[in-house]
């Protein structure tokens, strides 16, 4: 090999050493006073967060309370779409939405949340089964609700708010929002069940597990009947005719 073709190693100067940065020291290796202070400020910078999200989402726009789930158990807020934007505006967040899985049956949602430098600070995940949809919007409003289900999984990460918030019960949420029938068409349906003497409960306990069929609530009372069900009901009456004795 010629002399001509070999690199010169160079020494390093005293400058050039201290120049060299030091790989950053791990949480658990900071000197003790240094390690209470940062968690202290991390604490206190946590509650004046939780404080501002507070003030800023409005119930019944950006989260909703609806009835707890088992005996014993507190409600919890739900967070909505409108404040998971708002938190993400806080925040100074955005959304990127990828398709994680997808097949036949359903469909799962990758939400990453970036910062303004395009780094990532959060992921969320959700799924839907197209079944759940397939008489109430079919697969558009399946993706729609995995989407807005990966989106809030995201943001109760990106800002740790699962002691304020769940989103566990976002669809009873917008089921809130079901129209259900008017009074003229309850009237309607109580005239054709005394018409063909049909057995109220016998029928009043077949509605409600034909509702929970098509993905909406149980059924007491036929003023609780969305409207999206209700030719289909109509039909359905002449079958329990003469059940009444």
């Amino acid at each position: 090999m010629s002399a001509q073709n070999v690199t010169p190693i160079k020494l390093l100067e005293k400058d050039d050493v201290e120049k060299i940065p030091l790989p950053p020291l791990k949480l658990f290796d900071l000197p003790e006073n240094e390690f209470e202070k940062l968690l202290e400020r991390r604490a206190s910078n946590r509650l004046v967060f939780l404080g501002i999200v507070k003030a800023a989402l409005t119930e019944g726009v950006d989260y909703c309370t609806l009835p707890a789930r088992g005996r014993g158990s507190k409600p919890l807020p739900t967070l909505m779409k409108g404040g998971g934007e708002v938190v993400c505006q806080i925040l100074g967040l955005t959304p990127r939405i990828t398709i994680a899985h997808s097949d036949d049956k359903s469909i799962t949602i990758r939400c990453e949340l970036v910062d303004e430098a395009q780094q990532i600070t959060s992921v969320g995940f959700g799924a839907r089964a197209y079944s759940m949809d397939a008489s109430n919007g079919g697969c558009n409003k399946t993706t729609k609700m995995a989407v807005k289900s990966a989106y809030l999984d995201a943001v109760i990460r990106a800002g740790a708010l699962s002691s304020l918030f769940t989103m566990d019960l976002e669809d009873s949420a917008d089921s809130k929002a079901v129209e259900l029938i008017s009074a003229a068409q309850c009237k309607q349906l109580e005239q054709l069940i005394q018409n063909h003497q049909v057995n109220a409960a016998r029928f009043l306990g077949w509605l409600s597990k034909f509702s929970q069929s098509k993905n909406h609530p149980a059924i007491t009372q036929l003023n609780q009947l969305p409207l999206s069900l209700f030719n289909a009901v109509l039909e359905k009456i002449p079958s329990f005719a003469n059940t009444a004795n």
